[in-house]
This record gives structure tokens, C-alpha cells and sequence, in this order.
């Protein structure tokens, strides 16, 4: 192993992401269920999932305010305060007087405080590691976020299936507390924490931001990519509407909140054989790969919701392996066939209107959910795949998209337009 890339301060970094990812696995499965035992509506599990997706949106606009805090300071304040949000719950319940939008408000608060905290970890990350393994260093701490996930997933529906979602929470919050321990051991000098007479700099920021994706959309105007975004975007707004269901067609489905769990240890695993699998499929035409992916998906959405439980859990992770598949194609064909200064305001374009989408999907999904049953955003998500493979299979231009290698996004005139 290489003694610099397993520093002491990235051994610190690596033990709080561990120590992160164990309450994190848990609190997916048991914020969600909670919700929905306090309310018993659908229509909440929409917006608990629509607040926590929220912050990803806006999350260009809070990273810049960490250039006003001592990186060091801020992570042990907020993982200490996560920690202390959490607390509320259980400590509300033991006096029953938690309701619902207690929960929802504590959850919205985590998530936004996590989206402040995020970059502050990945800023630290190469001047712990070196610039030579940063790769390695990222490689390392995803494994081990995506794998204890695959493991605590699963636990966390037993778990909160034997000792209930508010004691789960409080596990959560002890993880943030031990986090926030944890981060009092890191030795760096103190990052340089901008003026108030710098304030101005956050402004350039945000006007760099919006300069960015209007030279991004421009850009991509001429080009097949736009087909593609819509495409994206529509379908995430309905898988939006199918994750806020989730918890209580699980509940349907199953019986019991262990369920969840498994459906969610499901989805991360048809993702994760969907990476390894588009390597090997990657030279087959991407016009095809795409519409046999989207029909994949949409199939056996459909099947899941026509099967017993254990067949519908499988059913519902086969069918993202056709998503994991459709993600990686799509960013490796912006990496490779976009120009290099264009594929951050690119991927920035895409990234934006998708993270919209999935929120504002998940409180029609509660909606419905709530009105009708939560097997309908399920049956909606499956049909809007088959319909995604449809339009593809109509376009005359994207059904015949060559391999990924082979593709040209632009038209020879339409690529002198877009430079």
C-alpha cells in the first residue's frame, strides 16, 4: 500500500466516511419508514423524499459558503449538530408530541447541512493524498460507501422491522456523534477562511455558475444531446415518483419493514452490475443498447409489481441494471465526444435539470400514492421506460446512433454553430 495515500489525516477521513456510511445505511430505511408510520400517508413519504433531494439542487449555491469557515471546525460542528438534529426525534417521541413535519423539517436540515459538508471532504482530499492518488483515494471511498451501503440497507429493514425506526435514528445519530470525535483527531493547519470584505467573490461564483450553464446549453443546442437531457429528465421525474412509493409498497408488498430494505439492496445491486456490465456491451450501437436498456427497465418494473414479494424485489433490481447501463453510457459519451472545456458547463446542464426532476416526481408519486395505491407510480414508471424505448425506436436519428467509439453528437455544420 502506498504509506502516502493512507496518511493519518486520510485515515481519519476514512474512518468517519465508515463510521458515516454504517448510520447513513440505516437512516435511509428508517427516516423514510418513520415517516410514513407517524403519517400513514403515502402522500408525506413524497415529501420527506422530495425535501432530502432538495439540496442536491441547490447544492452550487451552499458549497462557495464553505470558503467562510475553518474546514476543520465545520465538519466537527456539523456532524455534531446532524447528530443532535437526530437526537430530537427520538427525545420528541419519548414525550409523544412528534409529528410528521417535526421529522420532515429535522430530515430537510440533515440533508442541507450534508450537502455543505460533502465538498468540504472531497477539497481535503488531495492535499491528504497528494494529486498522484487522488483516483485511488476516491476509489477507495466509494467502495466503501457502496459496499457498507449493500450491507446496512439490508440490516437497517431488519433492524428498524425489530426494534422500530426511532431507535434506529438514534443509532444514526450516535454515528454522527462518533464522526463528529473522530474529526477532532485530524492535524492540518487551518485552511484560509475568506474576509467579509470577500463576500463578493461568492456573487462571481454564482454568476460564473449561470455563465456556465447558459454557454453549456448553447452549446449543446446544436447537437443530439437535448434529445437525450428531455429523455433523462422526464424519466427521473417518474423514478422519482416510484422511490417516494417505495416504502409503502414494500410494506404491501412484504408485510414487513424489512422489505425496504431489501428493495433498496436491490436497486444499489442492478446499479452496481450495471457499471461492470457496460464495459463489455459498450462497442454494441448505442442507438439500440439505449432503447433494449429502457425496455429492460420498464419490463420489469411492471413485473415487479404483478409478483409475489421475493420475485418482485428481484424483478426491481434487474430492471436497474438497464439504469446503471443508460447512466454510464451517457456520461461516458459526454466525456468522449464533448470537447474538454465543454464537458464540466455539459455534464453541469444535464446534472441540473435531472436533479430537478426527481424531487418534484416524488410528490406526485406521494400524491398518487396517497389517492389511489402505491403500486400505480410503479406501473407509471414502467410504461414511461417503454415509451422512452419507444421515442428512441421512432427517432430516425437516435434509433441509428452508432457505439459510443463511433458516435458524432454533432452534425458537421451544427458543430461549427456550437464552437
Amino acid at each position: 500500500m502506498n504509506q502516502r495515500l493512507f496518511s493519518y489525516n486520510f485515515n481519519i477521513l476514512l474512518s468517519g466516511v465508515f463510521v458515516k456510511a454504517i448510520g447513513t445505511g440505516i437512516y435511509s430505511i428508517a427516516g423514510m419508514l418513520l415517516v410514513l408510520y407517524i403519517s400513514g400517508d403515502p402522500f408525506y413519504s413524497g415529501v420527506a423524499f422530495f425535501v432530502i433531494s432538495l439540496p442536491s439542487c441547490i447544492s452550487f449555491l451552499i458549497s462557495p459558503f464553505a470558503n467562510y469557515v475553518s474546514y476543520k471546525k465545520a465538519l466537527i460542528v456539523c456532524e455534531l449538530a446532524k447528530s443532535m438534529l437526530l437526537f430530537l426525534i427520538p427525545l420528541l417521541y419519548a414525550f409523544s408530541v412528534l409529528q410528521v413535519s417535526y421529522v420532515i423539517m429535522i430530515m430537510f436540515s440533515v440533508a442541507l447541512i450534508s450537502a455543505f459538508t460533502y465538498p468540504i471532504e472531497t477539497t481535503l482530499v488531495p492535499s491528504f493524498v497528494g494529486k498522484a492518488n487522488v483516483v485511488k483515494a476516491n476509489s477507495y471511498i466509494n467502495t466503501l460507501r457502496e459496499s457498507l451501503d449493500i450491507v446496512f440497507l439490508a440490516v437497517a429493514g431488519v433492524l428498524v422491522a425489530v426494534i422500530g425506526s426511532v431507535q434506529a435514528v438514534l443509532i444514526t445519530a450516535c454515528c454522527h456523534a462518533i464522526t463528529s470525535l473522530l474529526y477532532l483527531l485530524f492535524r492540518f493547519e487551518a485552511n484560509k477562511v475568506t474576509n467579509d470584505s470577500d463576500t463578493y467573490k461568492t456573487k462571481i461564483l454564482i454568476q460564473s455558475y449561470k455563465k456556465d450553464l447558459k454557454a453549456g446549453i448553447e452549446y449543446i443546442r446544436h447537437s443530439i444531446l437535448p434529445h437525450i437531457i428531455v429523455s433523462a429528465v422526464f424519466v427521473n421525474f417518474f423514478v422519482g415518483g416510484m422511490f417516494a412509493s417505495l416504502p409503502a409498497f414494500s410494506l404491501m408488498q412484504g408485510g414487513s419493514e424489512a422489505f425496504y430494505g431489501y428493495f433498496m439492496v436491490a436497486m444499489t445491486l442492478g446499479m452496481l452490475g450495471g457499471s461492470i456490465l457496460t464495459p463489455r456491451i459498450k462497442q454494441l450501437p448505442y442507438g439500440s443498447l439505449t432503447m433494449v436498456s429502457a425496455l429492460w427497465a420498464g419490463l420489469f418494473w411492471l413485473g415487479a409489481t404483478l409478483l409475489p414479494a421475493w420475485f418482485s424485489i428481484v424483478f426491481y433490481g434487474i430492471g436497474f441494471i438497464a439504469v446503471g447501463v443508460i447512466n454510464i453510457l451517457l456520461f461516458s459519451i459526454i466525456q468522449q465526444q464533448v470537447e474538454v472545456k465543454m464537458i464540466g458547463r455539459v455534464i453541469t446542464v444535464l446534472t441540473s435539470f435531472a436533479a430537478i426532476g426527481q424531487p418534484v416526481g416524488a410528490l406526485l408519486g406521494g400524491t398518487i400514492s396517497s389517492m389511489f395505491s402505491p403500486v400505480y407510480p410503479f406501473i407509471l414508471s414502467g410504461m414511461i421506460m417503454v415509451l422512452f424505448s419507444l421515442y428512441w425506436l421512432l427517432h430516425p436519428i437516435l434509433r441509428s446512433l452508432k457505439p459510443i467509439d463511433k458516435l458524432t453528437l454533432f452534425t458537421p455544420s451544427a458543430e461549427k454553430q456550437a464552437q
